[in-house]
C-alpha cells in the first residue's frame, strides 16, 4: 500500500528490509485498514529521526496493545530493544486507557513520565494519538470524546513541556479543535487561506534565511512555526485578524544578552520593520520575569514575529510562563515537575546533545491505596515507605503488607501501579532494623526520631598496603571522592570497599575489617541534594554552575513539594572533593536556594 512505499523509500536498504518484515507481520494480524494507521505512525516516528528499532517498535506496539502478540514473540522476531520499546509504549497506552477519568489527568500524565524510561516510547505514543485525532473516522464514535480528552489533557502537556516537537503540539490542538468546533475551524481556515504545508514551507525558508544571515556572526539556534488554528481562533477574540503579527513565528536563541541586540540589528537590516510591534522585554522585563525581544517584520505580503532571547531567558520561560501563556489545563505541582524535565532536555541540547533518551536515573513510583488513592514515592521505595507516606502512625504500627492482594515483607520494593495495603497492629511494631531498608526521608527520620538516634563515630583502623589487594571498589552508600579521608573495608574475597571515614555504615563493621589506605584516582561519583524555593530560572542557574565547575552531570531527580519547595538531586562526576565543595558553595549562593548537601 502507499503508506508502506512512502515509509520504506525513506530508509536505507538494510533498514527497509527489517521494517518491511514488521509491516508484513502487522498486515497479517490487522489487515489493510488498521495497517494504514500503523504505517502513518511509523512514518512520523521516522521523521523525528528515531532509529530502525523505534520504527519497528512503533509498528509492533499496536499488536502488543491489542494483545495480538506477546512481548516474548516480538523479542523472538525483532530482538530485545524492539520488544522493550514496544512493551513500554503498550504499557503507557494501557495505563492511560484504564485510568483516564478515574484519577486526575495531571497525576496520570506524571505517572506516564515515571513509567517511561526512553523518550522514544513517548514519541511513539504521541504519534499514535496524533494520527487518530487527525483522522478521527478511525475511531468509534463513542470513543471520540475520550480520545480528545486524552490528547488534550495528557499528551498535549507532555508534548509542550518535553519539547517533543515535530508539529505534534499544533496537530493535537488543531485537530481536536476541528473535532470540537468544526465551524470555528472552517472560519480560521478561510481567513488563513493557505495549507499547513505551504505555511510550514514558508517558515523553513525564513529559518534558512536567518541562519545564513547570522552565520559566522553570532552562534544561534533558530526555531520556527506557523501559528495554529486554535491559537488564531482564541486570539481573534481580542485582536482583528489583519492586526495579528505572529501568524508566523521565528525564535532565535543565543548565549549572551548583548548578542540579542546584535541579532536584532541584523534582522532589522534585512526585513521591513513594523514599529508598533516592537517590545524589549530584556531591558524592561514583564512583571512575571519574562525576558525576550519581540519584533515583527514584513516579508512580501507576510508578517513574521521574531523572538530573540538567550538560553538562560529561554530556560526560565519554559520553567513556567509557557504553560500559563498557552492556557493549558493547569496543575501547579505537575507543571513544575514537567518544566524541570524540559529544562534539562533544553540544557542537554545547548551542550550539543541530541533529543534521545532521558538522562534522568531517579524515577518516581506511583502506587495505589485500597481506596485507589495515588501515592507518589521515590524509586526503590518499600512497603514500609508506603506505610509512612500514608500516615506516621500507620508506619509505626505496620505489621504486614499486601501488594496486589498477596502478603509480602515490609522491605519489599514497590513497582508502578502496585496496589498496597498495610495491616497494622494495635501496638507499635517499629524496629531499629527498619533503617536498613527504609528509603524515603520521612520513613527514616520518623524511625530515628522514635529511637532518638544520632550520628555514629568511626572506630580506629589498622593499616594495610594497597598492593595486597587486587580490586578496590567505592562504597555506594557514601561515594568517596578524590582528596577525601577514606577507610577500607576488607571482604572475605580479599577485596576492599572504600568508605568515607565519617560514613555511618562503618559502625556496623568489626575492627579487624577496617584498614587505613592511601588510594589515588582521577575522579569519583557523588550526589548533591539542593533544597530551594522554586522560581523562574532556578534550574538554569544551577546547571550553569555545574557546567562552569567542570563536573559532569550523570543523573538527576527532583520532587516538587506542596509547600513550593523543590528538592533536586544531581548525580555528578568530579575530580576532587575540593571542586565539589566549591560547586556546592556556588550553588548555595544562588537566590532562593536554602540548602546544598552531599548525599
Amino acid at each position: 500500500m502507499e503508506e508502506a512505499k512512502i515509509l520504506l523509500s525513506s530508509l536505507k536498504q538494510g533498514d527497509a528490509k527489517e521494517v518491511e518484515e514488521a509491516i508484513l507481520e502487522s498486515k497479517k494480524i490487522f489487515g489493510e485498514n488498521t495497517l494504514g494507521h500503523i504505517l502513518r505512525v511509523a512514518k512520523m516516528v521516522e521523521e523525528r529521526g528515531l532509529g530502525t528499532d523505534a520504527i519497528i517498535a512503533s509498528i509492533m506496539q499496536e499488536a502488543v496493545v491489542e494483545k495480538k502478540m506477546t512481548v516474548e514473540e516480538v523479542e523472538q522476531k525483532f530482538g530485545k530493544t524492539v520488544s522493550a520499546l514496544a512493551k513500554e509504549a503498550a504499557s503507557i497506552a494501557e495505563i492511560i486507557d484504564k485510568n483516564f477519568g478515574k484519577i486526575p489527568a495531571d497525576t496520570l500524565a506524571s505517572l506516564v513520565l515515571s513509567v517511561s524510561t526512553d523518550y522514544q516510547t513517548i514519541i511513539i505514543r504521541i504519534a499514535d494519538v496524533v494520527d487518530l485525532v487527525e483522522l478521527p473516522a478511525q475511531v468509534k464514535k463513542e470513543d471520540i470524546k475520550k480520545l480528545v480528552g486524552v490528547a488534550q489533557e495528557i499528551y498535549l502537556p507532555l508534548v509542550m513541556k518535553l519539547g517533543v516537537g515535530g508539529g505534534a503540539d499544533w496537530r493535537i490542538q488543531d485537530w481536536c479543535f476541528r473535532i470540537e468546533n468544526p465551524q470555528g475551524h472552517a472560519k480560521i481556515k478561510a481567513l488563513v487561506n493557505k495549507t499547513r504545508e505551504d505555511r510550514e514551507a514558508f517558515v523553513r525558508m525564513v529559518q534558512k534565511e536567518v541562519e545564513e544571515l547570522l552565520k559566522g556572526k553570532v552562534e544561534v539556534q533558530v526555531f520556527g512555526r506557523p501559528k495554529g488554528f486554535k491559537a488564531i481562533f482564541e486570539k481573534l477574540k481580542k485582536t482583528p485578524f489583519k492586526q495579528m503579527h505572529d501568524l508566523y513565528g521565528i525564535r532565535i536563541i543565543c548565549n549572551k544578552e548583548k548578542e540579542c541586540y546584535e541579532i536584532l540589528g541584523y534582522i532589522h537590516s534585512k526585513y521591513d520593520i513594523i514599529p508598533e510591534a516592537f517590545d524589549d522585554y530584556i531591558s524592561r522585563p514583564k512583571s512575571n520575569g519574562y525576558k525576550s525581544i519581540h519584533t515583527a517584520v514584513k516579508r512580501g505580503n507576510d508578517t513574521i514575529e521574531f523572538q530573540i532571547r538567550t538560553w538562560t531567558h529561554h530556560l526560565a520561560t519554559e520553567s513556567g510562563l509557557y504553560w500559563e501563556y498557552k492556557r493549558l489545563r493547569k496543575s501547579k505541582d505537575f507543571e513544575k515537575e514537567l518544566s524541570w524535565e524540559r529544562q534539562l532536555v533544553e540544557w542537554q541540547k545547548s551542550l550539543g546533545g541530541g533529543q534521545g533518551r532521558k538522562m534522568f536515573s531517579g524515577k518516581r513510583v506511583f502506587v495505589f491505596t485500597p481506596k485507589h488513592e495515588v501515592i507518589n514515592l521515590q524509586n526503590g521505595a518499600t512497603a514500609l515507605d508506603f506505610a509512612y507516606a500514608v500516615h506516621t502512625d500507620v508506619g509505626k504500627r505496620a505489621e504486614k503488607a499486601k501488594v496486589n492482594g498477596k502478603f509480602v515483607p515490609l522491605d519489599s520494593k514497590l513497582k508502578n501501579l502496585d496496589q498496597v495495603e498495610i495491616i497494622v497492629s494495635e501496638k507499635p511494631q517499629i524496629k531499629k532494623t527498619w533503617l536498613n531498608f527504609a528509603i524515603t526521608d520521612k520513613a527514616k527520620n520518623k524511625i530515628k526520631s522514635y529511637f532518638g538516634l544520632k550520628g555514629f563515630a568511626v572506630k580506629k583502623k589498622m593499616q594495610l598496603p594497597q598492593k595486597d589487594f587486587k580490586k578496590i571498589k567505592l562504597a555506594e552508600c557514601c561515594h568517596p571522592l578524590p582528596g577525601e579521608d577514606v577507610v577500607g573495608v576488607k571482604t572475605t574475597k580479599r577485596k576492599i570497599i572504600m568508605h568515607k571515614k565519617d560514613c555511618v555504615n562503618i559502625k556496623k563493621l568489626a575492627h579487624d575489617k577496617l584498614i587505613e589506605i592511601e588510594f589515588e584516582r582521577d575522579k569519583g561519583k557523588t550526589e548533591i541534594v539542593v533544597t530551594a524555593i522554586d522560581r523562574l530560572g532556578l534550574l538554569a542557574e544551577i546547571l550553569e554552575e555545574i557546567k562552569k565547575s567542570g563536573a559532569t552531570l550523570i543523573s538527576t531527580n527532583f520532587s516538587i513539594k506542596k509547600t513550593g519547595y523543590v528538592e533536586a538531586i544531581f548525580g555528578l562526576e568530579v575530580t576532587s572533593v575540593a571542586k565539589l565543595d566549591n560547586l556546592m558553595d556556588k550553588i548555595s549562593k544562588i537566590p532562593s536556594v536554602h540548602g546544598v548537601d552531599r548525599r
